[in-house]
Formats: C-alpha cells, structure tokens, sequence
C-alpha cells in the first residue's frame, strides 16, 4: 500500500484541507491533545478505493475512544474500556467485540476497508471486522472523532488499487448556481421570547442581508392543532405571538416576501409529538396531560395524534398492555462477562413507585448474592424479547425473596465506572411467581425537561432526580433513536452504572409509539396533506418534506403491525405476521415504505396543482436499503421517489459532500436537473470559537462537490428576538461568512 497522507503533529498543525469542527484540541509534547472531543473531516486523495487504511497512534490520557466514519458506516474503538463494533450511523451495530489487549504505552490503531470488509485492529491484532452492506468502494470525505482525552502521535493514511475515475459523471456547478437557504425551527426560536410582525419583518431583512434566497420554515400546524400551544419553554410565547401577528406560517410568508426571499412550508409527518410525560398525580398532569402512556401523561403533541390512538405505529395484539404479575419475586442483573464490578451486589439499592412521582425506598424482604454462572441469552423479536437458545458465563447480581407489588421499580447504583454492562434485553431479568416475565419497559434517566442549547433562551433543565421527578420510559436518550437505520436501543450496549446510574423498570408496555402516525392509513396520509395545503394556501413558494425525527422509542422492531399492514402482507405473502416472528423482514420493511410514497405521490400531484416545486430530505437514516434496515424499519425508496420524477430539490441532510451517499445520490439527480442542497446540523459551532469558519469551508466543499446550495441549520441558534420585537444577531461573524461565500468561488 502506498502512503496517502502522513500528517505532521510534531510540527503542530493538521492539514490544510482537513475540516476541524469541535477546537477543544491542543498541540502538546510533539503530539495531538485532543480534550474531550475532537472531530475532524478529511478528504481521501483520488476517486474511488478497494482498500485503504488509517493508522493512529495514540497514548490515552483519560481514555481513548476513536470513531471513524463515512457518514454511514463508523468503526469505533474504545480502549480504555476494550470495547470496539462496526455499525451504520454509530448506533446500529453490525458486529461488536470486547476484548483485553496487552497495556501498552502507545497502541497502534488501525481502521481498514479491504475489498468490502471493514476491521479494526489494535497493536497489529484484529479485534473486530464486518462486510460493508453498502457495496460500494470508498471514496469522498471521512470523519475522524476522538471522544476522550488523548495524544494521538501520529495519523497515516494508506490505500491501493483505486478504480477508475468517476468524476465525470457529476457536473459541477457554476457560481450562479449557488445558493444561500436558512432553516426556521420556530418552536426553538419561540424559547427567548414572543415574535411580533416587526420581528418576522427584521428577521428576513437579516436574512436578506446575508444573501439568502430562501428560507425553509418548519410547520407544526396552526396553533389550535396542539403542537406549538403544549411545546416546553414555547408555549406561552406561542400563545403571545399569535395573538401580535395570527396564525404563524401566514406571517412568515409575507415577511418573507416583502424582504424578497422564497419560503418552503417543511413537513415532518413524523414528528407530531415529543417524549416527555408529566405525573399523573400532578396537578399539571390532570391539567396539561393529553395521552396516558407507560409512565406518565403526554401533554407535547398535536391534538390529533393524542386522539387517533388507532393510527399510529403499533405492536402486535398480546405484546403490549399491563403485565398481569402479582408481585415481582427476583430481579437478576446480569454483566455480559464474568469480570468484577466498581460496585458489589450490597450496593444496589432498590426504589419503588406506583405512580412514577413518588419513589420511596423498598424496605421488604430481599436476599443478596453475586455469583458467576452460564446466563442464559435473549434475543429481541417482533413480539419482544425471548430466549435464544445460548448461553455464556456471566457474572450475576441476584436480588431474590422480593414482595414487589408496584408497577414501577428504579435499582441504582452509587458508581459511575461503566463497569457493569449488557444490552438491555440481557441486563436486567425480572421474575414473578408466573416466571420471567416480558411485559417490561426500560427507563435510564429521569424525567425532566430538556431543551435544545439554544443562546440566549430563557429556559433551564433542572439537574436530574428520579426520586423528585420520575422516570422517563420508553425514551432514549440522546439523538432520537428514529434517526438511526438498523438500530434498536433494547439491543444496545448499556452500563448500570453510568449516567445517572439507574436503570427503571415498568411492567406494562406501550401500544403503539407516541406519535408516530403509520403512513399505511389513509387517514394518516390525508391528515398530513392537510398541513401541506395549508402551506400552499398561505402562499408557500414550495413544500418540503422531511422524515427525520425526535421519537425516542426503545424497539422499533417491534412496532409496524397496524392492519393495514398485516392485512397486505397477508394477501400478498400468506403470512400472518401478527402470529408469527418468522416472516420476511425485508419484505415488511418494502411495504411499510410503499405507504410513505405514496403519501409523496399525494403531495406531488397537489404541489402540481398549485405549480409550486416539492423538496425532499435524504439523510443517512434513508440511505440503508430494507435489506439492512433503515431508520423506523420502514424503506425510505428516495430513487423511486428520483425515477418517478416526485421530487424537484433534494436537501442532502447530514450528507457530507463527495461521500459515497452523496456521490450516488448526485448521479441520480443531476442527469434530472433536481436540484441538491446540503444541511448539516451547525447549533454546536458555536460553543467553541471559530464556527463561521467551519461553515465557510462546508460551504466551499458543498460548491466543489456539485451541490446547488447550501441550508444553514438553524436561525435560532444565531439570532433571537428581544422582549421589545426587535432582534439581536449572535453570531454576527457567519452573515460575513454568508455575504463572502460566493464572491470568494468567483475569484476560483
């Protein structure tokens, strides 16, 4: 193999072409210090590669957790807890491993693409390795993160036997053809405070200044609908901007057009509620609370979401509802190996609710022990989990003797040393007089509310405390679970004793998700229509759709059973899938997506009708095929959507330029003439010096990789509205940035 890129750490400095996005890193002792997070994107020399390696030395200093990634698959290694797994998006994992290696001042750690197969490699020892399901060659830009301390001494890239050429195949565009967008997410922008007409006027007049040409504004219906009038930290200045300007879309259109600047209504069909449950003994809950789920009151959600209960993606009949178990007579916590803990059986103290607000400490009989032993494995399943048949030594904390008769149950540990861990199906096993019982749903953090990091908001999370808040179940946290394909948290890895160090337990399950309506109804499909007239009808210049979304939900394996579903698949296929486990996944993924494209074919003949232009989102969530299994288990079919000619612009969201996503996804629509733009989430750039910088050269990468524009994500998190009206820029660096950008390409 031949060298691609040595890059030069003694000399203190990276490439010049290499994109830094978090600047908490140093240059110490010859060495990269990289601090808690650093993230860096780098281009690969030449066009398309059959094997290609990437070589990091590295001394940990508190740790050394490497990710590598292409914007679709990412390698991970996490030494110092000799941890390491190849996965789709980081999240959903196509093989993992733990596995001791030799202490070492310095570990050599090695990431490569071989024909196909990924591996990983420490001190020259493969630790983990996978098939590539995308079957494609490596080309483009790949990400680098290195997210605990350490010193990297040095990073060599090296590849052979690249194929030919490709790059004729995508136009690159002209200068003229560049243009600037900005993305409105009006529930963060209403967290400061309350719009009036002369901030919607002196916002796009911002904008306008900039030399943005369009805004893409995120519709959440009108205010009587539920979403923006129940939204935390929002609600009431949502209520206070109705009442200076009316109905939200409608002021944004003519503050828009009167500044010369083009607004698309963006629908998210899937997002008409979030996970976040008030007490259902609190007087807010009996006041605010719309829908009762496993742990609490739904009170964040359009109004039609929380009533059409009969919609929205469900499980199969007999897999969810209230466990009929008396009382809870053992609990096993079991490690995925037989290797010793921060913390011992004594340790564990046990809390318990029946109403999820009140916890009090259980003070019944219990009997201790620890003790290794072959545990059984469980596996997930449409219908929940089961075992599988295997087993493996385990090192087991048994809680036995219990008189539990509360629904809701919190253990807690005093540690926070990640030292006990197992997925979820496999580390906590609840027993009752009847036997194990499968009617659980998992809580790991307390219920409390969290908000985006907006500046300047208003707002505040209080710090966490099951004990005084209650836990939130069913709700991952951290980026919602929807948006990752192939990836269900129940099978994840999770430690006990990490986080707050609590794991909740509820012996009911939730029908169906919060509010994730199933596009295989009619109804559901007509409802969303709905919203995008309402677009149109307020002038909108286009509509975008968008199926990215907040949805927490632990296993979505086991929602998609709605009858429509099954009713087709049973006509189709001769198989009942609400009988059986054993059906064609692939198949079911295909059918679930069929409903969302014909929603699309919907929208376009509408948009058609108005002769307004429709846009669609393709993110990395939609760029893995059924075989896989992209985000929601449904097949997100975006060349179908391309070959039916049902789109005009597509925003490539988190779709970096010149990765292979990206290059296949250019292929397709620049012989189409549909236009691309590309957005990456960019709140976080400004939490360290230096962000406008970051935009600048996506910006100039997006330009000479042949994308159309360019979407900045989001206005809230550079400008908000004062108590008077008026506005304040916090970011007055990225509008230079913006106004520089195009003239800078001229002069290239």
């Amino acid at each position: 193999m031949r060298e691609l890129v040595n890059v030069p750490l003694e000399a203190g400095h990276l490439p010049p072409d290499w994109i830094e996005e978090f600047r908490l890193m140093k240059f110490e002792e010859g060495a990269l210090r990289t601090g808690a997070a650093a993230l860096f994107r780098f281009p690969v020399p030449g066009d398309s590669w059959k094997r290609l390696r990437l070589e990091a030395d590295v001394t940990m200093v508190s740790g050394a957790l490497l990710e590598l990634g292409d914007g679709l698959l990412t390698l991970k290694a996490d030494l110092s807890k000799g941890s390491y797994a190849i996965g789709l998006c980081s999240r959903g994992t196509l093989a993992e491993a733990s596995v001791a290696v030799e202490p070492s001042e310095t570990y050599r750690v090695v990431y490569e693409f071989d024909h196909g197969k990924w591996r990983i490699s420490v001190n020259e020892r493969v630790v983990v390795e996978a098939n590539d399901p995308t079957l494609r060659v490596l080309s483009g830009w790949l990400d680098l993160g290195f997210w605990a301390d350490c010193l990297v001494h040095r990073l060599r890239l090296l590849g052979d036997t690249p194929e030919v050429s490709k790059k004729g195949e995508v136009q690159v565009k002209r200068s003229a053809d560049f243009r600037l967008e900005v993305t409105v997410d009006f529930a963060d922008d209403l967290l400061a405070n309350a719009w009036t007409a002369e901030t919607f006027d002196q916002v796009f007049a911002e904008f306008k200044s900039w030399g943005v040409e369009r805004c893409h504004w995120i519709y959440y219906g009108t205010l009587d609908e539920g979403w923006l009038s129940s939204a935390v930290g929002a609600a009431e200045n949502a209520r206070v901007a109705w009442k200076n300007v009316g109905e939200f879309f409608p002021a944004a259109v003519r503050a828009a057009h009167a500044n010369g600047i083009e607004i698309y209504g963006m629908v998210k069909p899937f997002d008409m509620g979030l996970y976040h449950t008030l007490g259902v003994s609190t007087s807010e809950g009996r006041e605010r609370g719309k829908l009762s789920r496993v742990g609490g009151l739904v009170y964040w959600i359009a109004d039609f979401a929380a009533q059409r209960r009969d919609l929205v993606m469900a499980r199969k009949p007999g897999t969810w509802g209230v466990s009929e178990c008396e009382a809870i007579t053992r609990i096993d916590l079991v490690k995925e190996n037989s290797l010793e803990a921060s913390f011992d059986v004594d340790a564990i103290s046990i809390y318990i609710s029946d109403d999820n607000v009140r916890y009090e400490r259980y003070e019944g009989s219990i009997r201790r022990e620890e003790i290794i032993e072959p545990y059984p494995l469980w596996e997930d399943t449409p219908s929940g989990g089961r075992p599988s048949g295997e087993s493996r030594p385990a090192r087991v904390m048994r809680l036995s003797g219990l008189e539990i008769r509360s629904t809701y149950v919190v253990l807690s540990v005093p540690e926070r040393q990640a030292s006990f861990s197992n997925t979820f199906l496999n580390l906590v096993h609840v027993f009752g007089a009847r036997g194990e019982e499968r009617l659980l749903t998992y809580g790991v953090a307390s219920r409390r509310t969290r908000f985006k990091a907006i500046p300047g908001a208003t707002v505040s999370s209080p710090a966490p405390d099951f004990s005084r808040d209650g836990v939130e179940f069913d709700a991952y946290p951290g980026t919602p679970t929807a948006v990752y394909p192939y990836y269900d948290a129940i099978r994840s890895r999770h430690s006990l004793d990490a986080g707050e160090g609590i794991i909740g337990i509820a012996l009911a399950k939730n029908q169906g998700a919060v509010a994730a309506l199933s596009p295989s109804f009619p109804e559901v499909r007509a409802w969303w229509l709905s919203w995008v007239k309402s677009c149109l009808d307020a002038g909108a210049d286009g509509i975008e759709l968008r199926v990215r979304n907040h949805h927490n939900t632990f296993a979505w394996g086991e929602l998609g059973f709605e009858p429509p579903v099954r009713e087709e698949f049973l006509r189709r296929y001769g198989i009942d899938i609400w009988e059986t486990d054993d059906f064609d996944r692939v198949a079911w993924r295909r059918l679930r997506g069929e409903g969302y494209t014909e929603f699309l074919r919907e929208v376009k003949k509408m948009t058609a009708s108005y002769q307004k232009p429709l846009g669609v989102h393709i993110s990395p969530s939609e760029g893995v095929g059924p075989e896989i299994g992209a985000a929601m288990n449904i097949d997100w079919d975006w060349r179908t959507w391309i070959a039916e000619n049902l789109v005009d612009s597509v925003t490539m969201k988190e779709v970096f330029p010149g990765s292979r996503l990206a290059q296949e996804i250019l292929a397709l629509t620049c012989p189409k003439g549909i236009s691309t733009v590309l957005s990456l989430y960019a709140n976080h750039l400004w939490s360290t010096p230096g962000g406008e910088d970051v935009s600048r050269r996506w910006i100039q990468v997006a330009m000479q990789q042949g994308y159309d524009g360019y979407q900045f994500y989001e206005c809230a998190s550079v400008i908000q509205a004062r108590e008077d009206g008026s506005i304040t820029m916090n970011q007055p660096a990225l509008a230079e940035v913006f106004r520089e950008i195009p003239r800078e390409h001229e002069r290239s």
